[in-house]
């Protein structure tokens, strides 16, 4: 939301002299800011300013026109006032409550005069910053946002908004000090715009910013040094770009930056120690880049911390010693950050903390030190090396807990509670759920951790609709889709028994609630069995699948995607999914774009590879990177995203949906000769038509030399 002031009123008074109301001077720390209304509308602007309010008087008049001293003796609380005289504890000076009604037409009425103000003259209206607003116009004509020549014909602070979209935006917000008559720009948001892709110089003109909104552009090249300029700002977002090089020197002097945001984009070197200098830091979000370890321990110093999300780190060990007591922290996520080590035996206090992910690191020894953190919301500790027993006090029937793939973590899961189930995840570790799940549940996952495989139902194909119910393929009667609509939640796994499959998810959002199962609001249109991608499985972290009891040999993998989230009318907006997908532990693709392959949104595409099955075990691993945006069109909009998984022999392939981009079909020497017969009955067909109109034309004319010379006839 944002407001529009202007510079106070001046209002003429008599005998021609002209006495101006006393302005109050804009603080710098808290500036008052035109800022675009939503739908970039800005506010109306005041009317006369309301005339301040006088302290009561030290004495108080009666009816009488007698006073009473503030330290007279009160009458008793029940006395009654006598008729000629007005209760001295009450203030005179004001009219008795009117009734509701009145007040209400006086309230409707004050209202009508405010509206009824004419606006400021051009003259009387605070303007921008002469370099300012220069700035700003070089800013957007090398952006190509003159938006047909507004921009600079138009004072900035008076516009405020230019192309106010869901998918873009592009608006300025302005602190105006009203004894000069001048406002400065201080928030520039230019987000959602693939066609931007340099830094104009003339950015950095901008010295009063405190807030800079870059994110989702298509920015490239290094950070300029230049932005040590833009020293006051206090927010500061350019996830969601190009940019590359390393993170300048400069950049540590912008130590009033509260919320930094420089995710997904391709800045390399070591993680800046500078950031430990920026201490008003509540909310700091570095990951999906290549930025390279360790974490600095002097990021201790960052007291105000609220929201940390650090990931996607390569090489350096780090450690846990750069945590400390945060009182407000409440977001903590360090995934993919090379921590080595054990756990100390007294974690720091974080009173508040409601989400926790240590997942995919190198961390080893017992977990017992988590257990200060139980009651903190969903814990990820998956991917890692712990050892021990699972403490039964961990495993809560409200808490997401993800533990798996910690091959030495061991112990029993305890008993269910009647009627509840738990949000867990321990595959592929050492610990026994014979007490929570029925012996053919437990056999199957057995086999899956390599414990013992000694399944006598061998299959050789399977095909799953991922978040869809069973549905069969009219072709062939041996390929059905079976149903994946099974909830997970934040951490969870579905065991098929039947088909011999499972289905397992590891992740969510720190910020929202979002669904892992989701479905296209609009049927795809002009393919093979639409319905298999009318919905999808999807998750913000990991997802698995594993195909159990598979003959030995060679099969081939089919992934089928569709983008249904992000929709067709961002198709040009910054709307971007990006994740890894491995088969048997190998990667076969990096930074996948379900849209980009398809050549768009909501369209159909697939993925073929060639695998070998030794221990009739299949794991197909898709998983989010740290790129791609991650609230379009919904906060938590991110991660892998399924349709349909098909598995067969090579040797028998089975019809499938086309891709999106279908290669021609070859043409035999048949197809040639029936070619050729088809020209040549098309040369036919047209000759006769040329005769049956030259014999229509012959006999019209015929006719109407008939007409003309017998008239009469």
């Amino acid at each position: 939301m944002f407001c529009r002031c202007s510079a106070p009123p001046t209002r003429p008074q008599t005998k021609n002299k002209i006495k101006t109301p006393p302005t109050r001077r804009i603080s710098r720390r808290r500036p008052e800011l035109l800022l675009p209304e939503v739908g970039g509308r800005p506010r109306a602007r005041p009317g006369r300013q309301r005339p301040r309010l006088r302290a009561a008087p030290q004495t108080r008049a009666t009816a009488e026109g007698q006073t009473h001293s503030k330290t007279s003796k009160p009458p008793p609380p029940n006395a009654p006032t006598p008729a000629h005289q007005v209760n001295p504890y009450l203030p005179t000076t004001m009219a008795p409550s009117p009734p509701a009604p009145l007040f209400l037409l006086l309230a409707l009425a004050g209202l009508a005069f405010a509206a009824a103000q004419p606006p400021l003259p051009p003259w009387q209206q605070p303007t921008t910053n002469a370099s300012d607003a220069d700035a700003l116009r070089a800013v957007f004509q090398q952006w190509g946002l003159e938006n047909g020549g507004t921009v600079t014909a138009e004072d900035p602070c008076r516009k405020l908004v230019w192309f106010p979209s869901f998918a873009t935006n592009a608006s300025i917000g302005c602190s105006c000090d009203g004894s000069t008559g001048q406002c400065r720009i201080t928030h520039l948001n230019v987000t959602g715009y693939l066609n931007l892709t340099q830094i104009p110089p003339a950015l950095f003109n901008l010295t009063e910013l405190i807030s800079l909104d870059l994110s989702s552009n298509n920015l490239t090249g290094p950070i300029p040094p230049e932005i040590a300029n833009l020293s006051k700002l206090e927010t500061w977002h350019f996830n969601n770009n190009q940019l590359n090089g390393s993170f300048p020197n400069e950049a540590s002097r912008l130590t009033s930056l509260q919320s930094l945001w420089m995710f997904d984009n391709y800045i390399e070197g070591t993680l800046p120690e500078f950031i430990a200098n920026f201490t008003n830091l509540t909310d700091l979000r570095i990951y999906g880049m290549k930025l390279q370890g360790p974490i600095p321990n002097n990021f201790s110093n960052l007291i105000n911390l609220e929201t940390l999300m650090l990931g996607d780190l390569d090489g350096g060990n780090s450690t846990l010693e750069f945590i400390a007591s945060w009182a407000n922290l409440s977001t903590l996520s360090l995934r993919k950050c090379g921590i080595s080590g054990q756990l100390p035996n007294v974690l720091p206090n974080l009173p508040n903390l409601k989400y926790l992910d240590l997942g995919s690191n190198n961390l080893s020894g017992r977990i017992e030190p988590l257990l200060s953190y139980r009651s903190s919301g969903p814990l990820y500790i998956g991917g890692n090396n712990f050892s021990g027993n699972l403490p039964s006090e961990m495993v809560q029937s409200s808490r997401p807990l993800d533990v798996s793939y910690n091959p030495f973590l061991n112990g029993s899961l305890p008993d269910n509670p009647a009627g509840q189930k738990r949000s867990i995840n321990y595959i592929g570790t050492s610990i026994d759920a014979s007490r929570t799940i029925n012996s053919e549940n437990l056999t199957l996952l057995n086999c899956l951790n390599m414990k013992e495989c000694n399944y006598n139902n061998l299959i050789t194909s399977l095909s799953v609709n991922c978040g869809g119910k069973q549905m069969t393929y009219p072709d062939s009667s041996s390929n059905t889709f079976y149903d994946d609509t099974s909830e997970l939640g934040a951490v969870g796994f579905h065991v098929n028994t039947d088909r011999q499959w499972v289905v397992s998810q590891v992740g969510s959002d720190p910020l929202s609630d979002s669904p892992g199962i989701v479905n296209a609001s609009e049927v795809l249109l002009g393919i093979d069995m639409p319905e298999l991608y009318r919905t999808a499985r999807t998750s913000r972290s990991d997802l698995w699948y594993y195909v159990v009891g598979l003959s030995k040999g060679k099969y081939t993998v089919q992934l089928f995607f569709a983008e249904i989230v992000i929709k067709s009318e961002l198709n040009n907006g910054p709307g971007r999914r990006s994740f890894n997908i491995d088969i048997q532990d190998q990667n076969i693709r990096t930074d996948f774009d379900i849209s980009k392959e398809a050549g768009g949104l909501g369209r159909p595409t697939n993925i073929t590879h060639e695998v070998t099955v030794e221990n009739s075990v299949l794991k197909i691993h898709l998983y989010w990177n740290g790129r791609g945006t991650r609230r379009i069109p919904y906060e938590g909009a991110y991660g892998p995203l399924v349709s349909a998984i098909r598995v067969f022999p090579p040797e028998n392939p089975i019809n499938s949906p086309p891709p999106a981009q279908p290669e021609p079909v070859p043409q035999d020497n048949n197809s040639e000769d029936n070619k050729r017969r088809g020209v040549v009955a098309g040369i036919a067909a047209l000759c006769i038509a040329a005769a049956v109109i030259s014999s229509s034309v012959v006999y019209l004319w015929w006719k109407w030399v008939s007409l003309v010379k017998h008239p009469n006839a």
